[in-house]
């Protein structure tokens, strides 16, 4: 079964830190978070023209040399029953690949994995993984969370050898604050992962701005809580947005 694409940017100097990268987009999310701004491919994926996985591998070609890599994001990748066909074929192109993910589908993950087929893993690390905090941000039942895969996912990455890994968080001041973002600090025990720390952006659509809130920390606070974030994990890049 082909993967289903709903979006190509051709390169893009944002996505992969340190590299010029294609970017792809795959549609629907078993998560529902406020601030999420792919808020069309989670809810009407279906008005996004389709994307055909040659016109990737064309565009791939043409540019090589200059794009080397590709990011998998969505929505979320790893529902798509065609992902690892889609990865095997980049890998047979010598294109490096990065995942962005929840984690909830561990044993996705964990394949990809045992097949060498990522260059990169990357995780939305949006609350301290308990359930309390998840169900809050996710809107979702809690076995819709998927707490204990998330964890599972996380321990495959800490496990994980020869790759880059990723840790992407949201500071949404209605989930994120000082405390939360020590205790998240203390809990990742990843330390050669990259920790981005990434500014809430409100102006954007989302999910439900309602409940993200419209409320931003400011330079000082963002300060504090870089700072926070290093008193526990080494590698963090601050991303202060617009």
């Amino acid at each position: 079964m082909a993967i289903e694409l709903r979006g190509f940017i051709k390169n893009s100097f944002n996505e992969w830190e340190g590299r010029v990268a294609a970017v792809v987009f795959t549609p629907g999310c078993n998560w529902r978070c406020p601030y999420c701004h792919g808020v069309g491919l989670v809810l009407q994926p279906q008005e996004f023209p389709r994307v055909s996985t040659e016109e990737v591998f064309a565009s791939l070609s043409e540019n090589k040399g200059w794009v080397d890599d590709i990011a998998i994001t969505g929505g979320e990748p790893t529902l798509q029953p065609g992902l690892m066909d889609f990865i095997r074929e980049l890998k047979a192109m010598d294109v490096g690949v990065k995942l962005e993910s929840n984690g909830t589908n561990p044993e996705v993950i964990a394949k990809l994995l045992a097949e060498n087929l990522l260059d990169c893993l990357c995780f939305d690390y949006k609350v301290p993984l308990e359930l309390e905090s998840l169900l809050a941000l996710t809107g979702v039942t809690e076995e819709a969370s998927g707490l204990e895969r998330v964890k599972q996912s996380y321990r495959l990455a800490r496990e994980a050898v020869g790759i880059e890994k990723e840790f992407h968080t949201t500071l949404c001041p209605s989930f994120i604050s000082e405390a939360v973002i020590s205790r998240m600090a203390a809990e990742l025990e990843c330390p050669e992962a990259l920790w981005v720390l990434q500014q809430y952006e409100n102006d954007v659509a989302m999910i439900d701005p309602v409940a993200a809130g419209s409320r931003r920390f400011d330079q000082q606070e963002l300060d504090r809580i870089e700072e926070l974030a290093r008193v526990s994990h080494e590698r963090v890049l601050l991303r202060r947005g617009k």
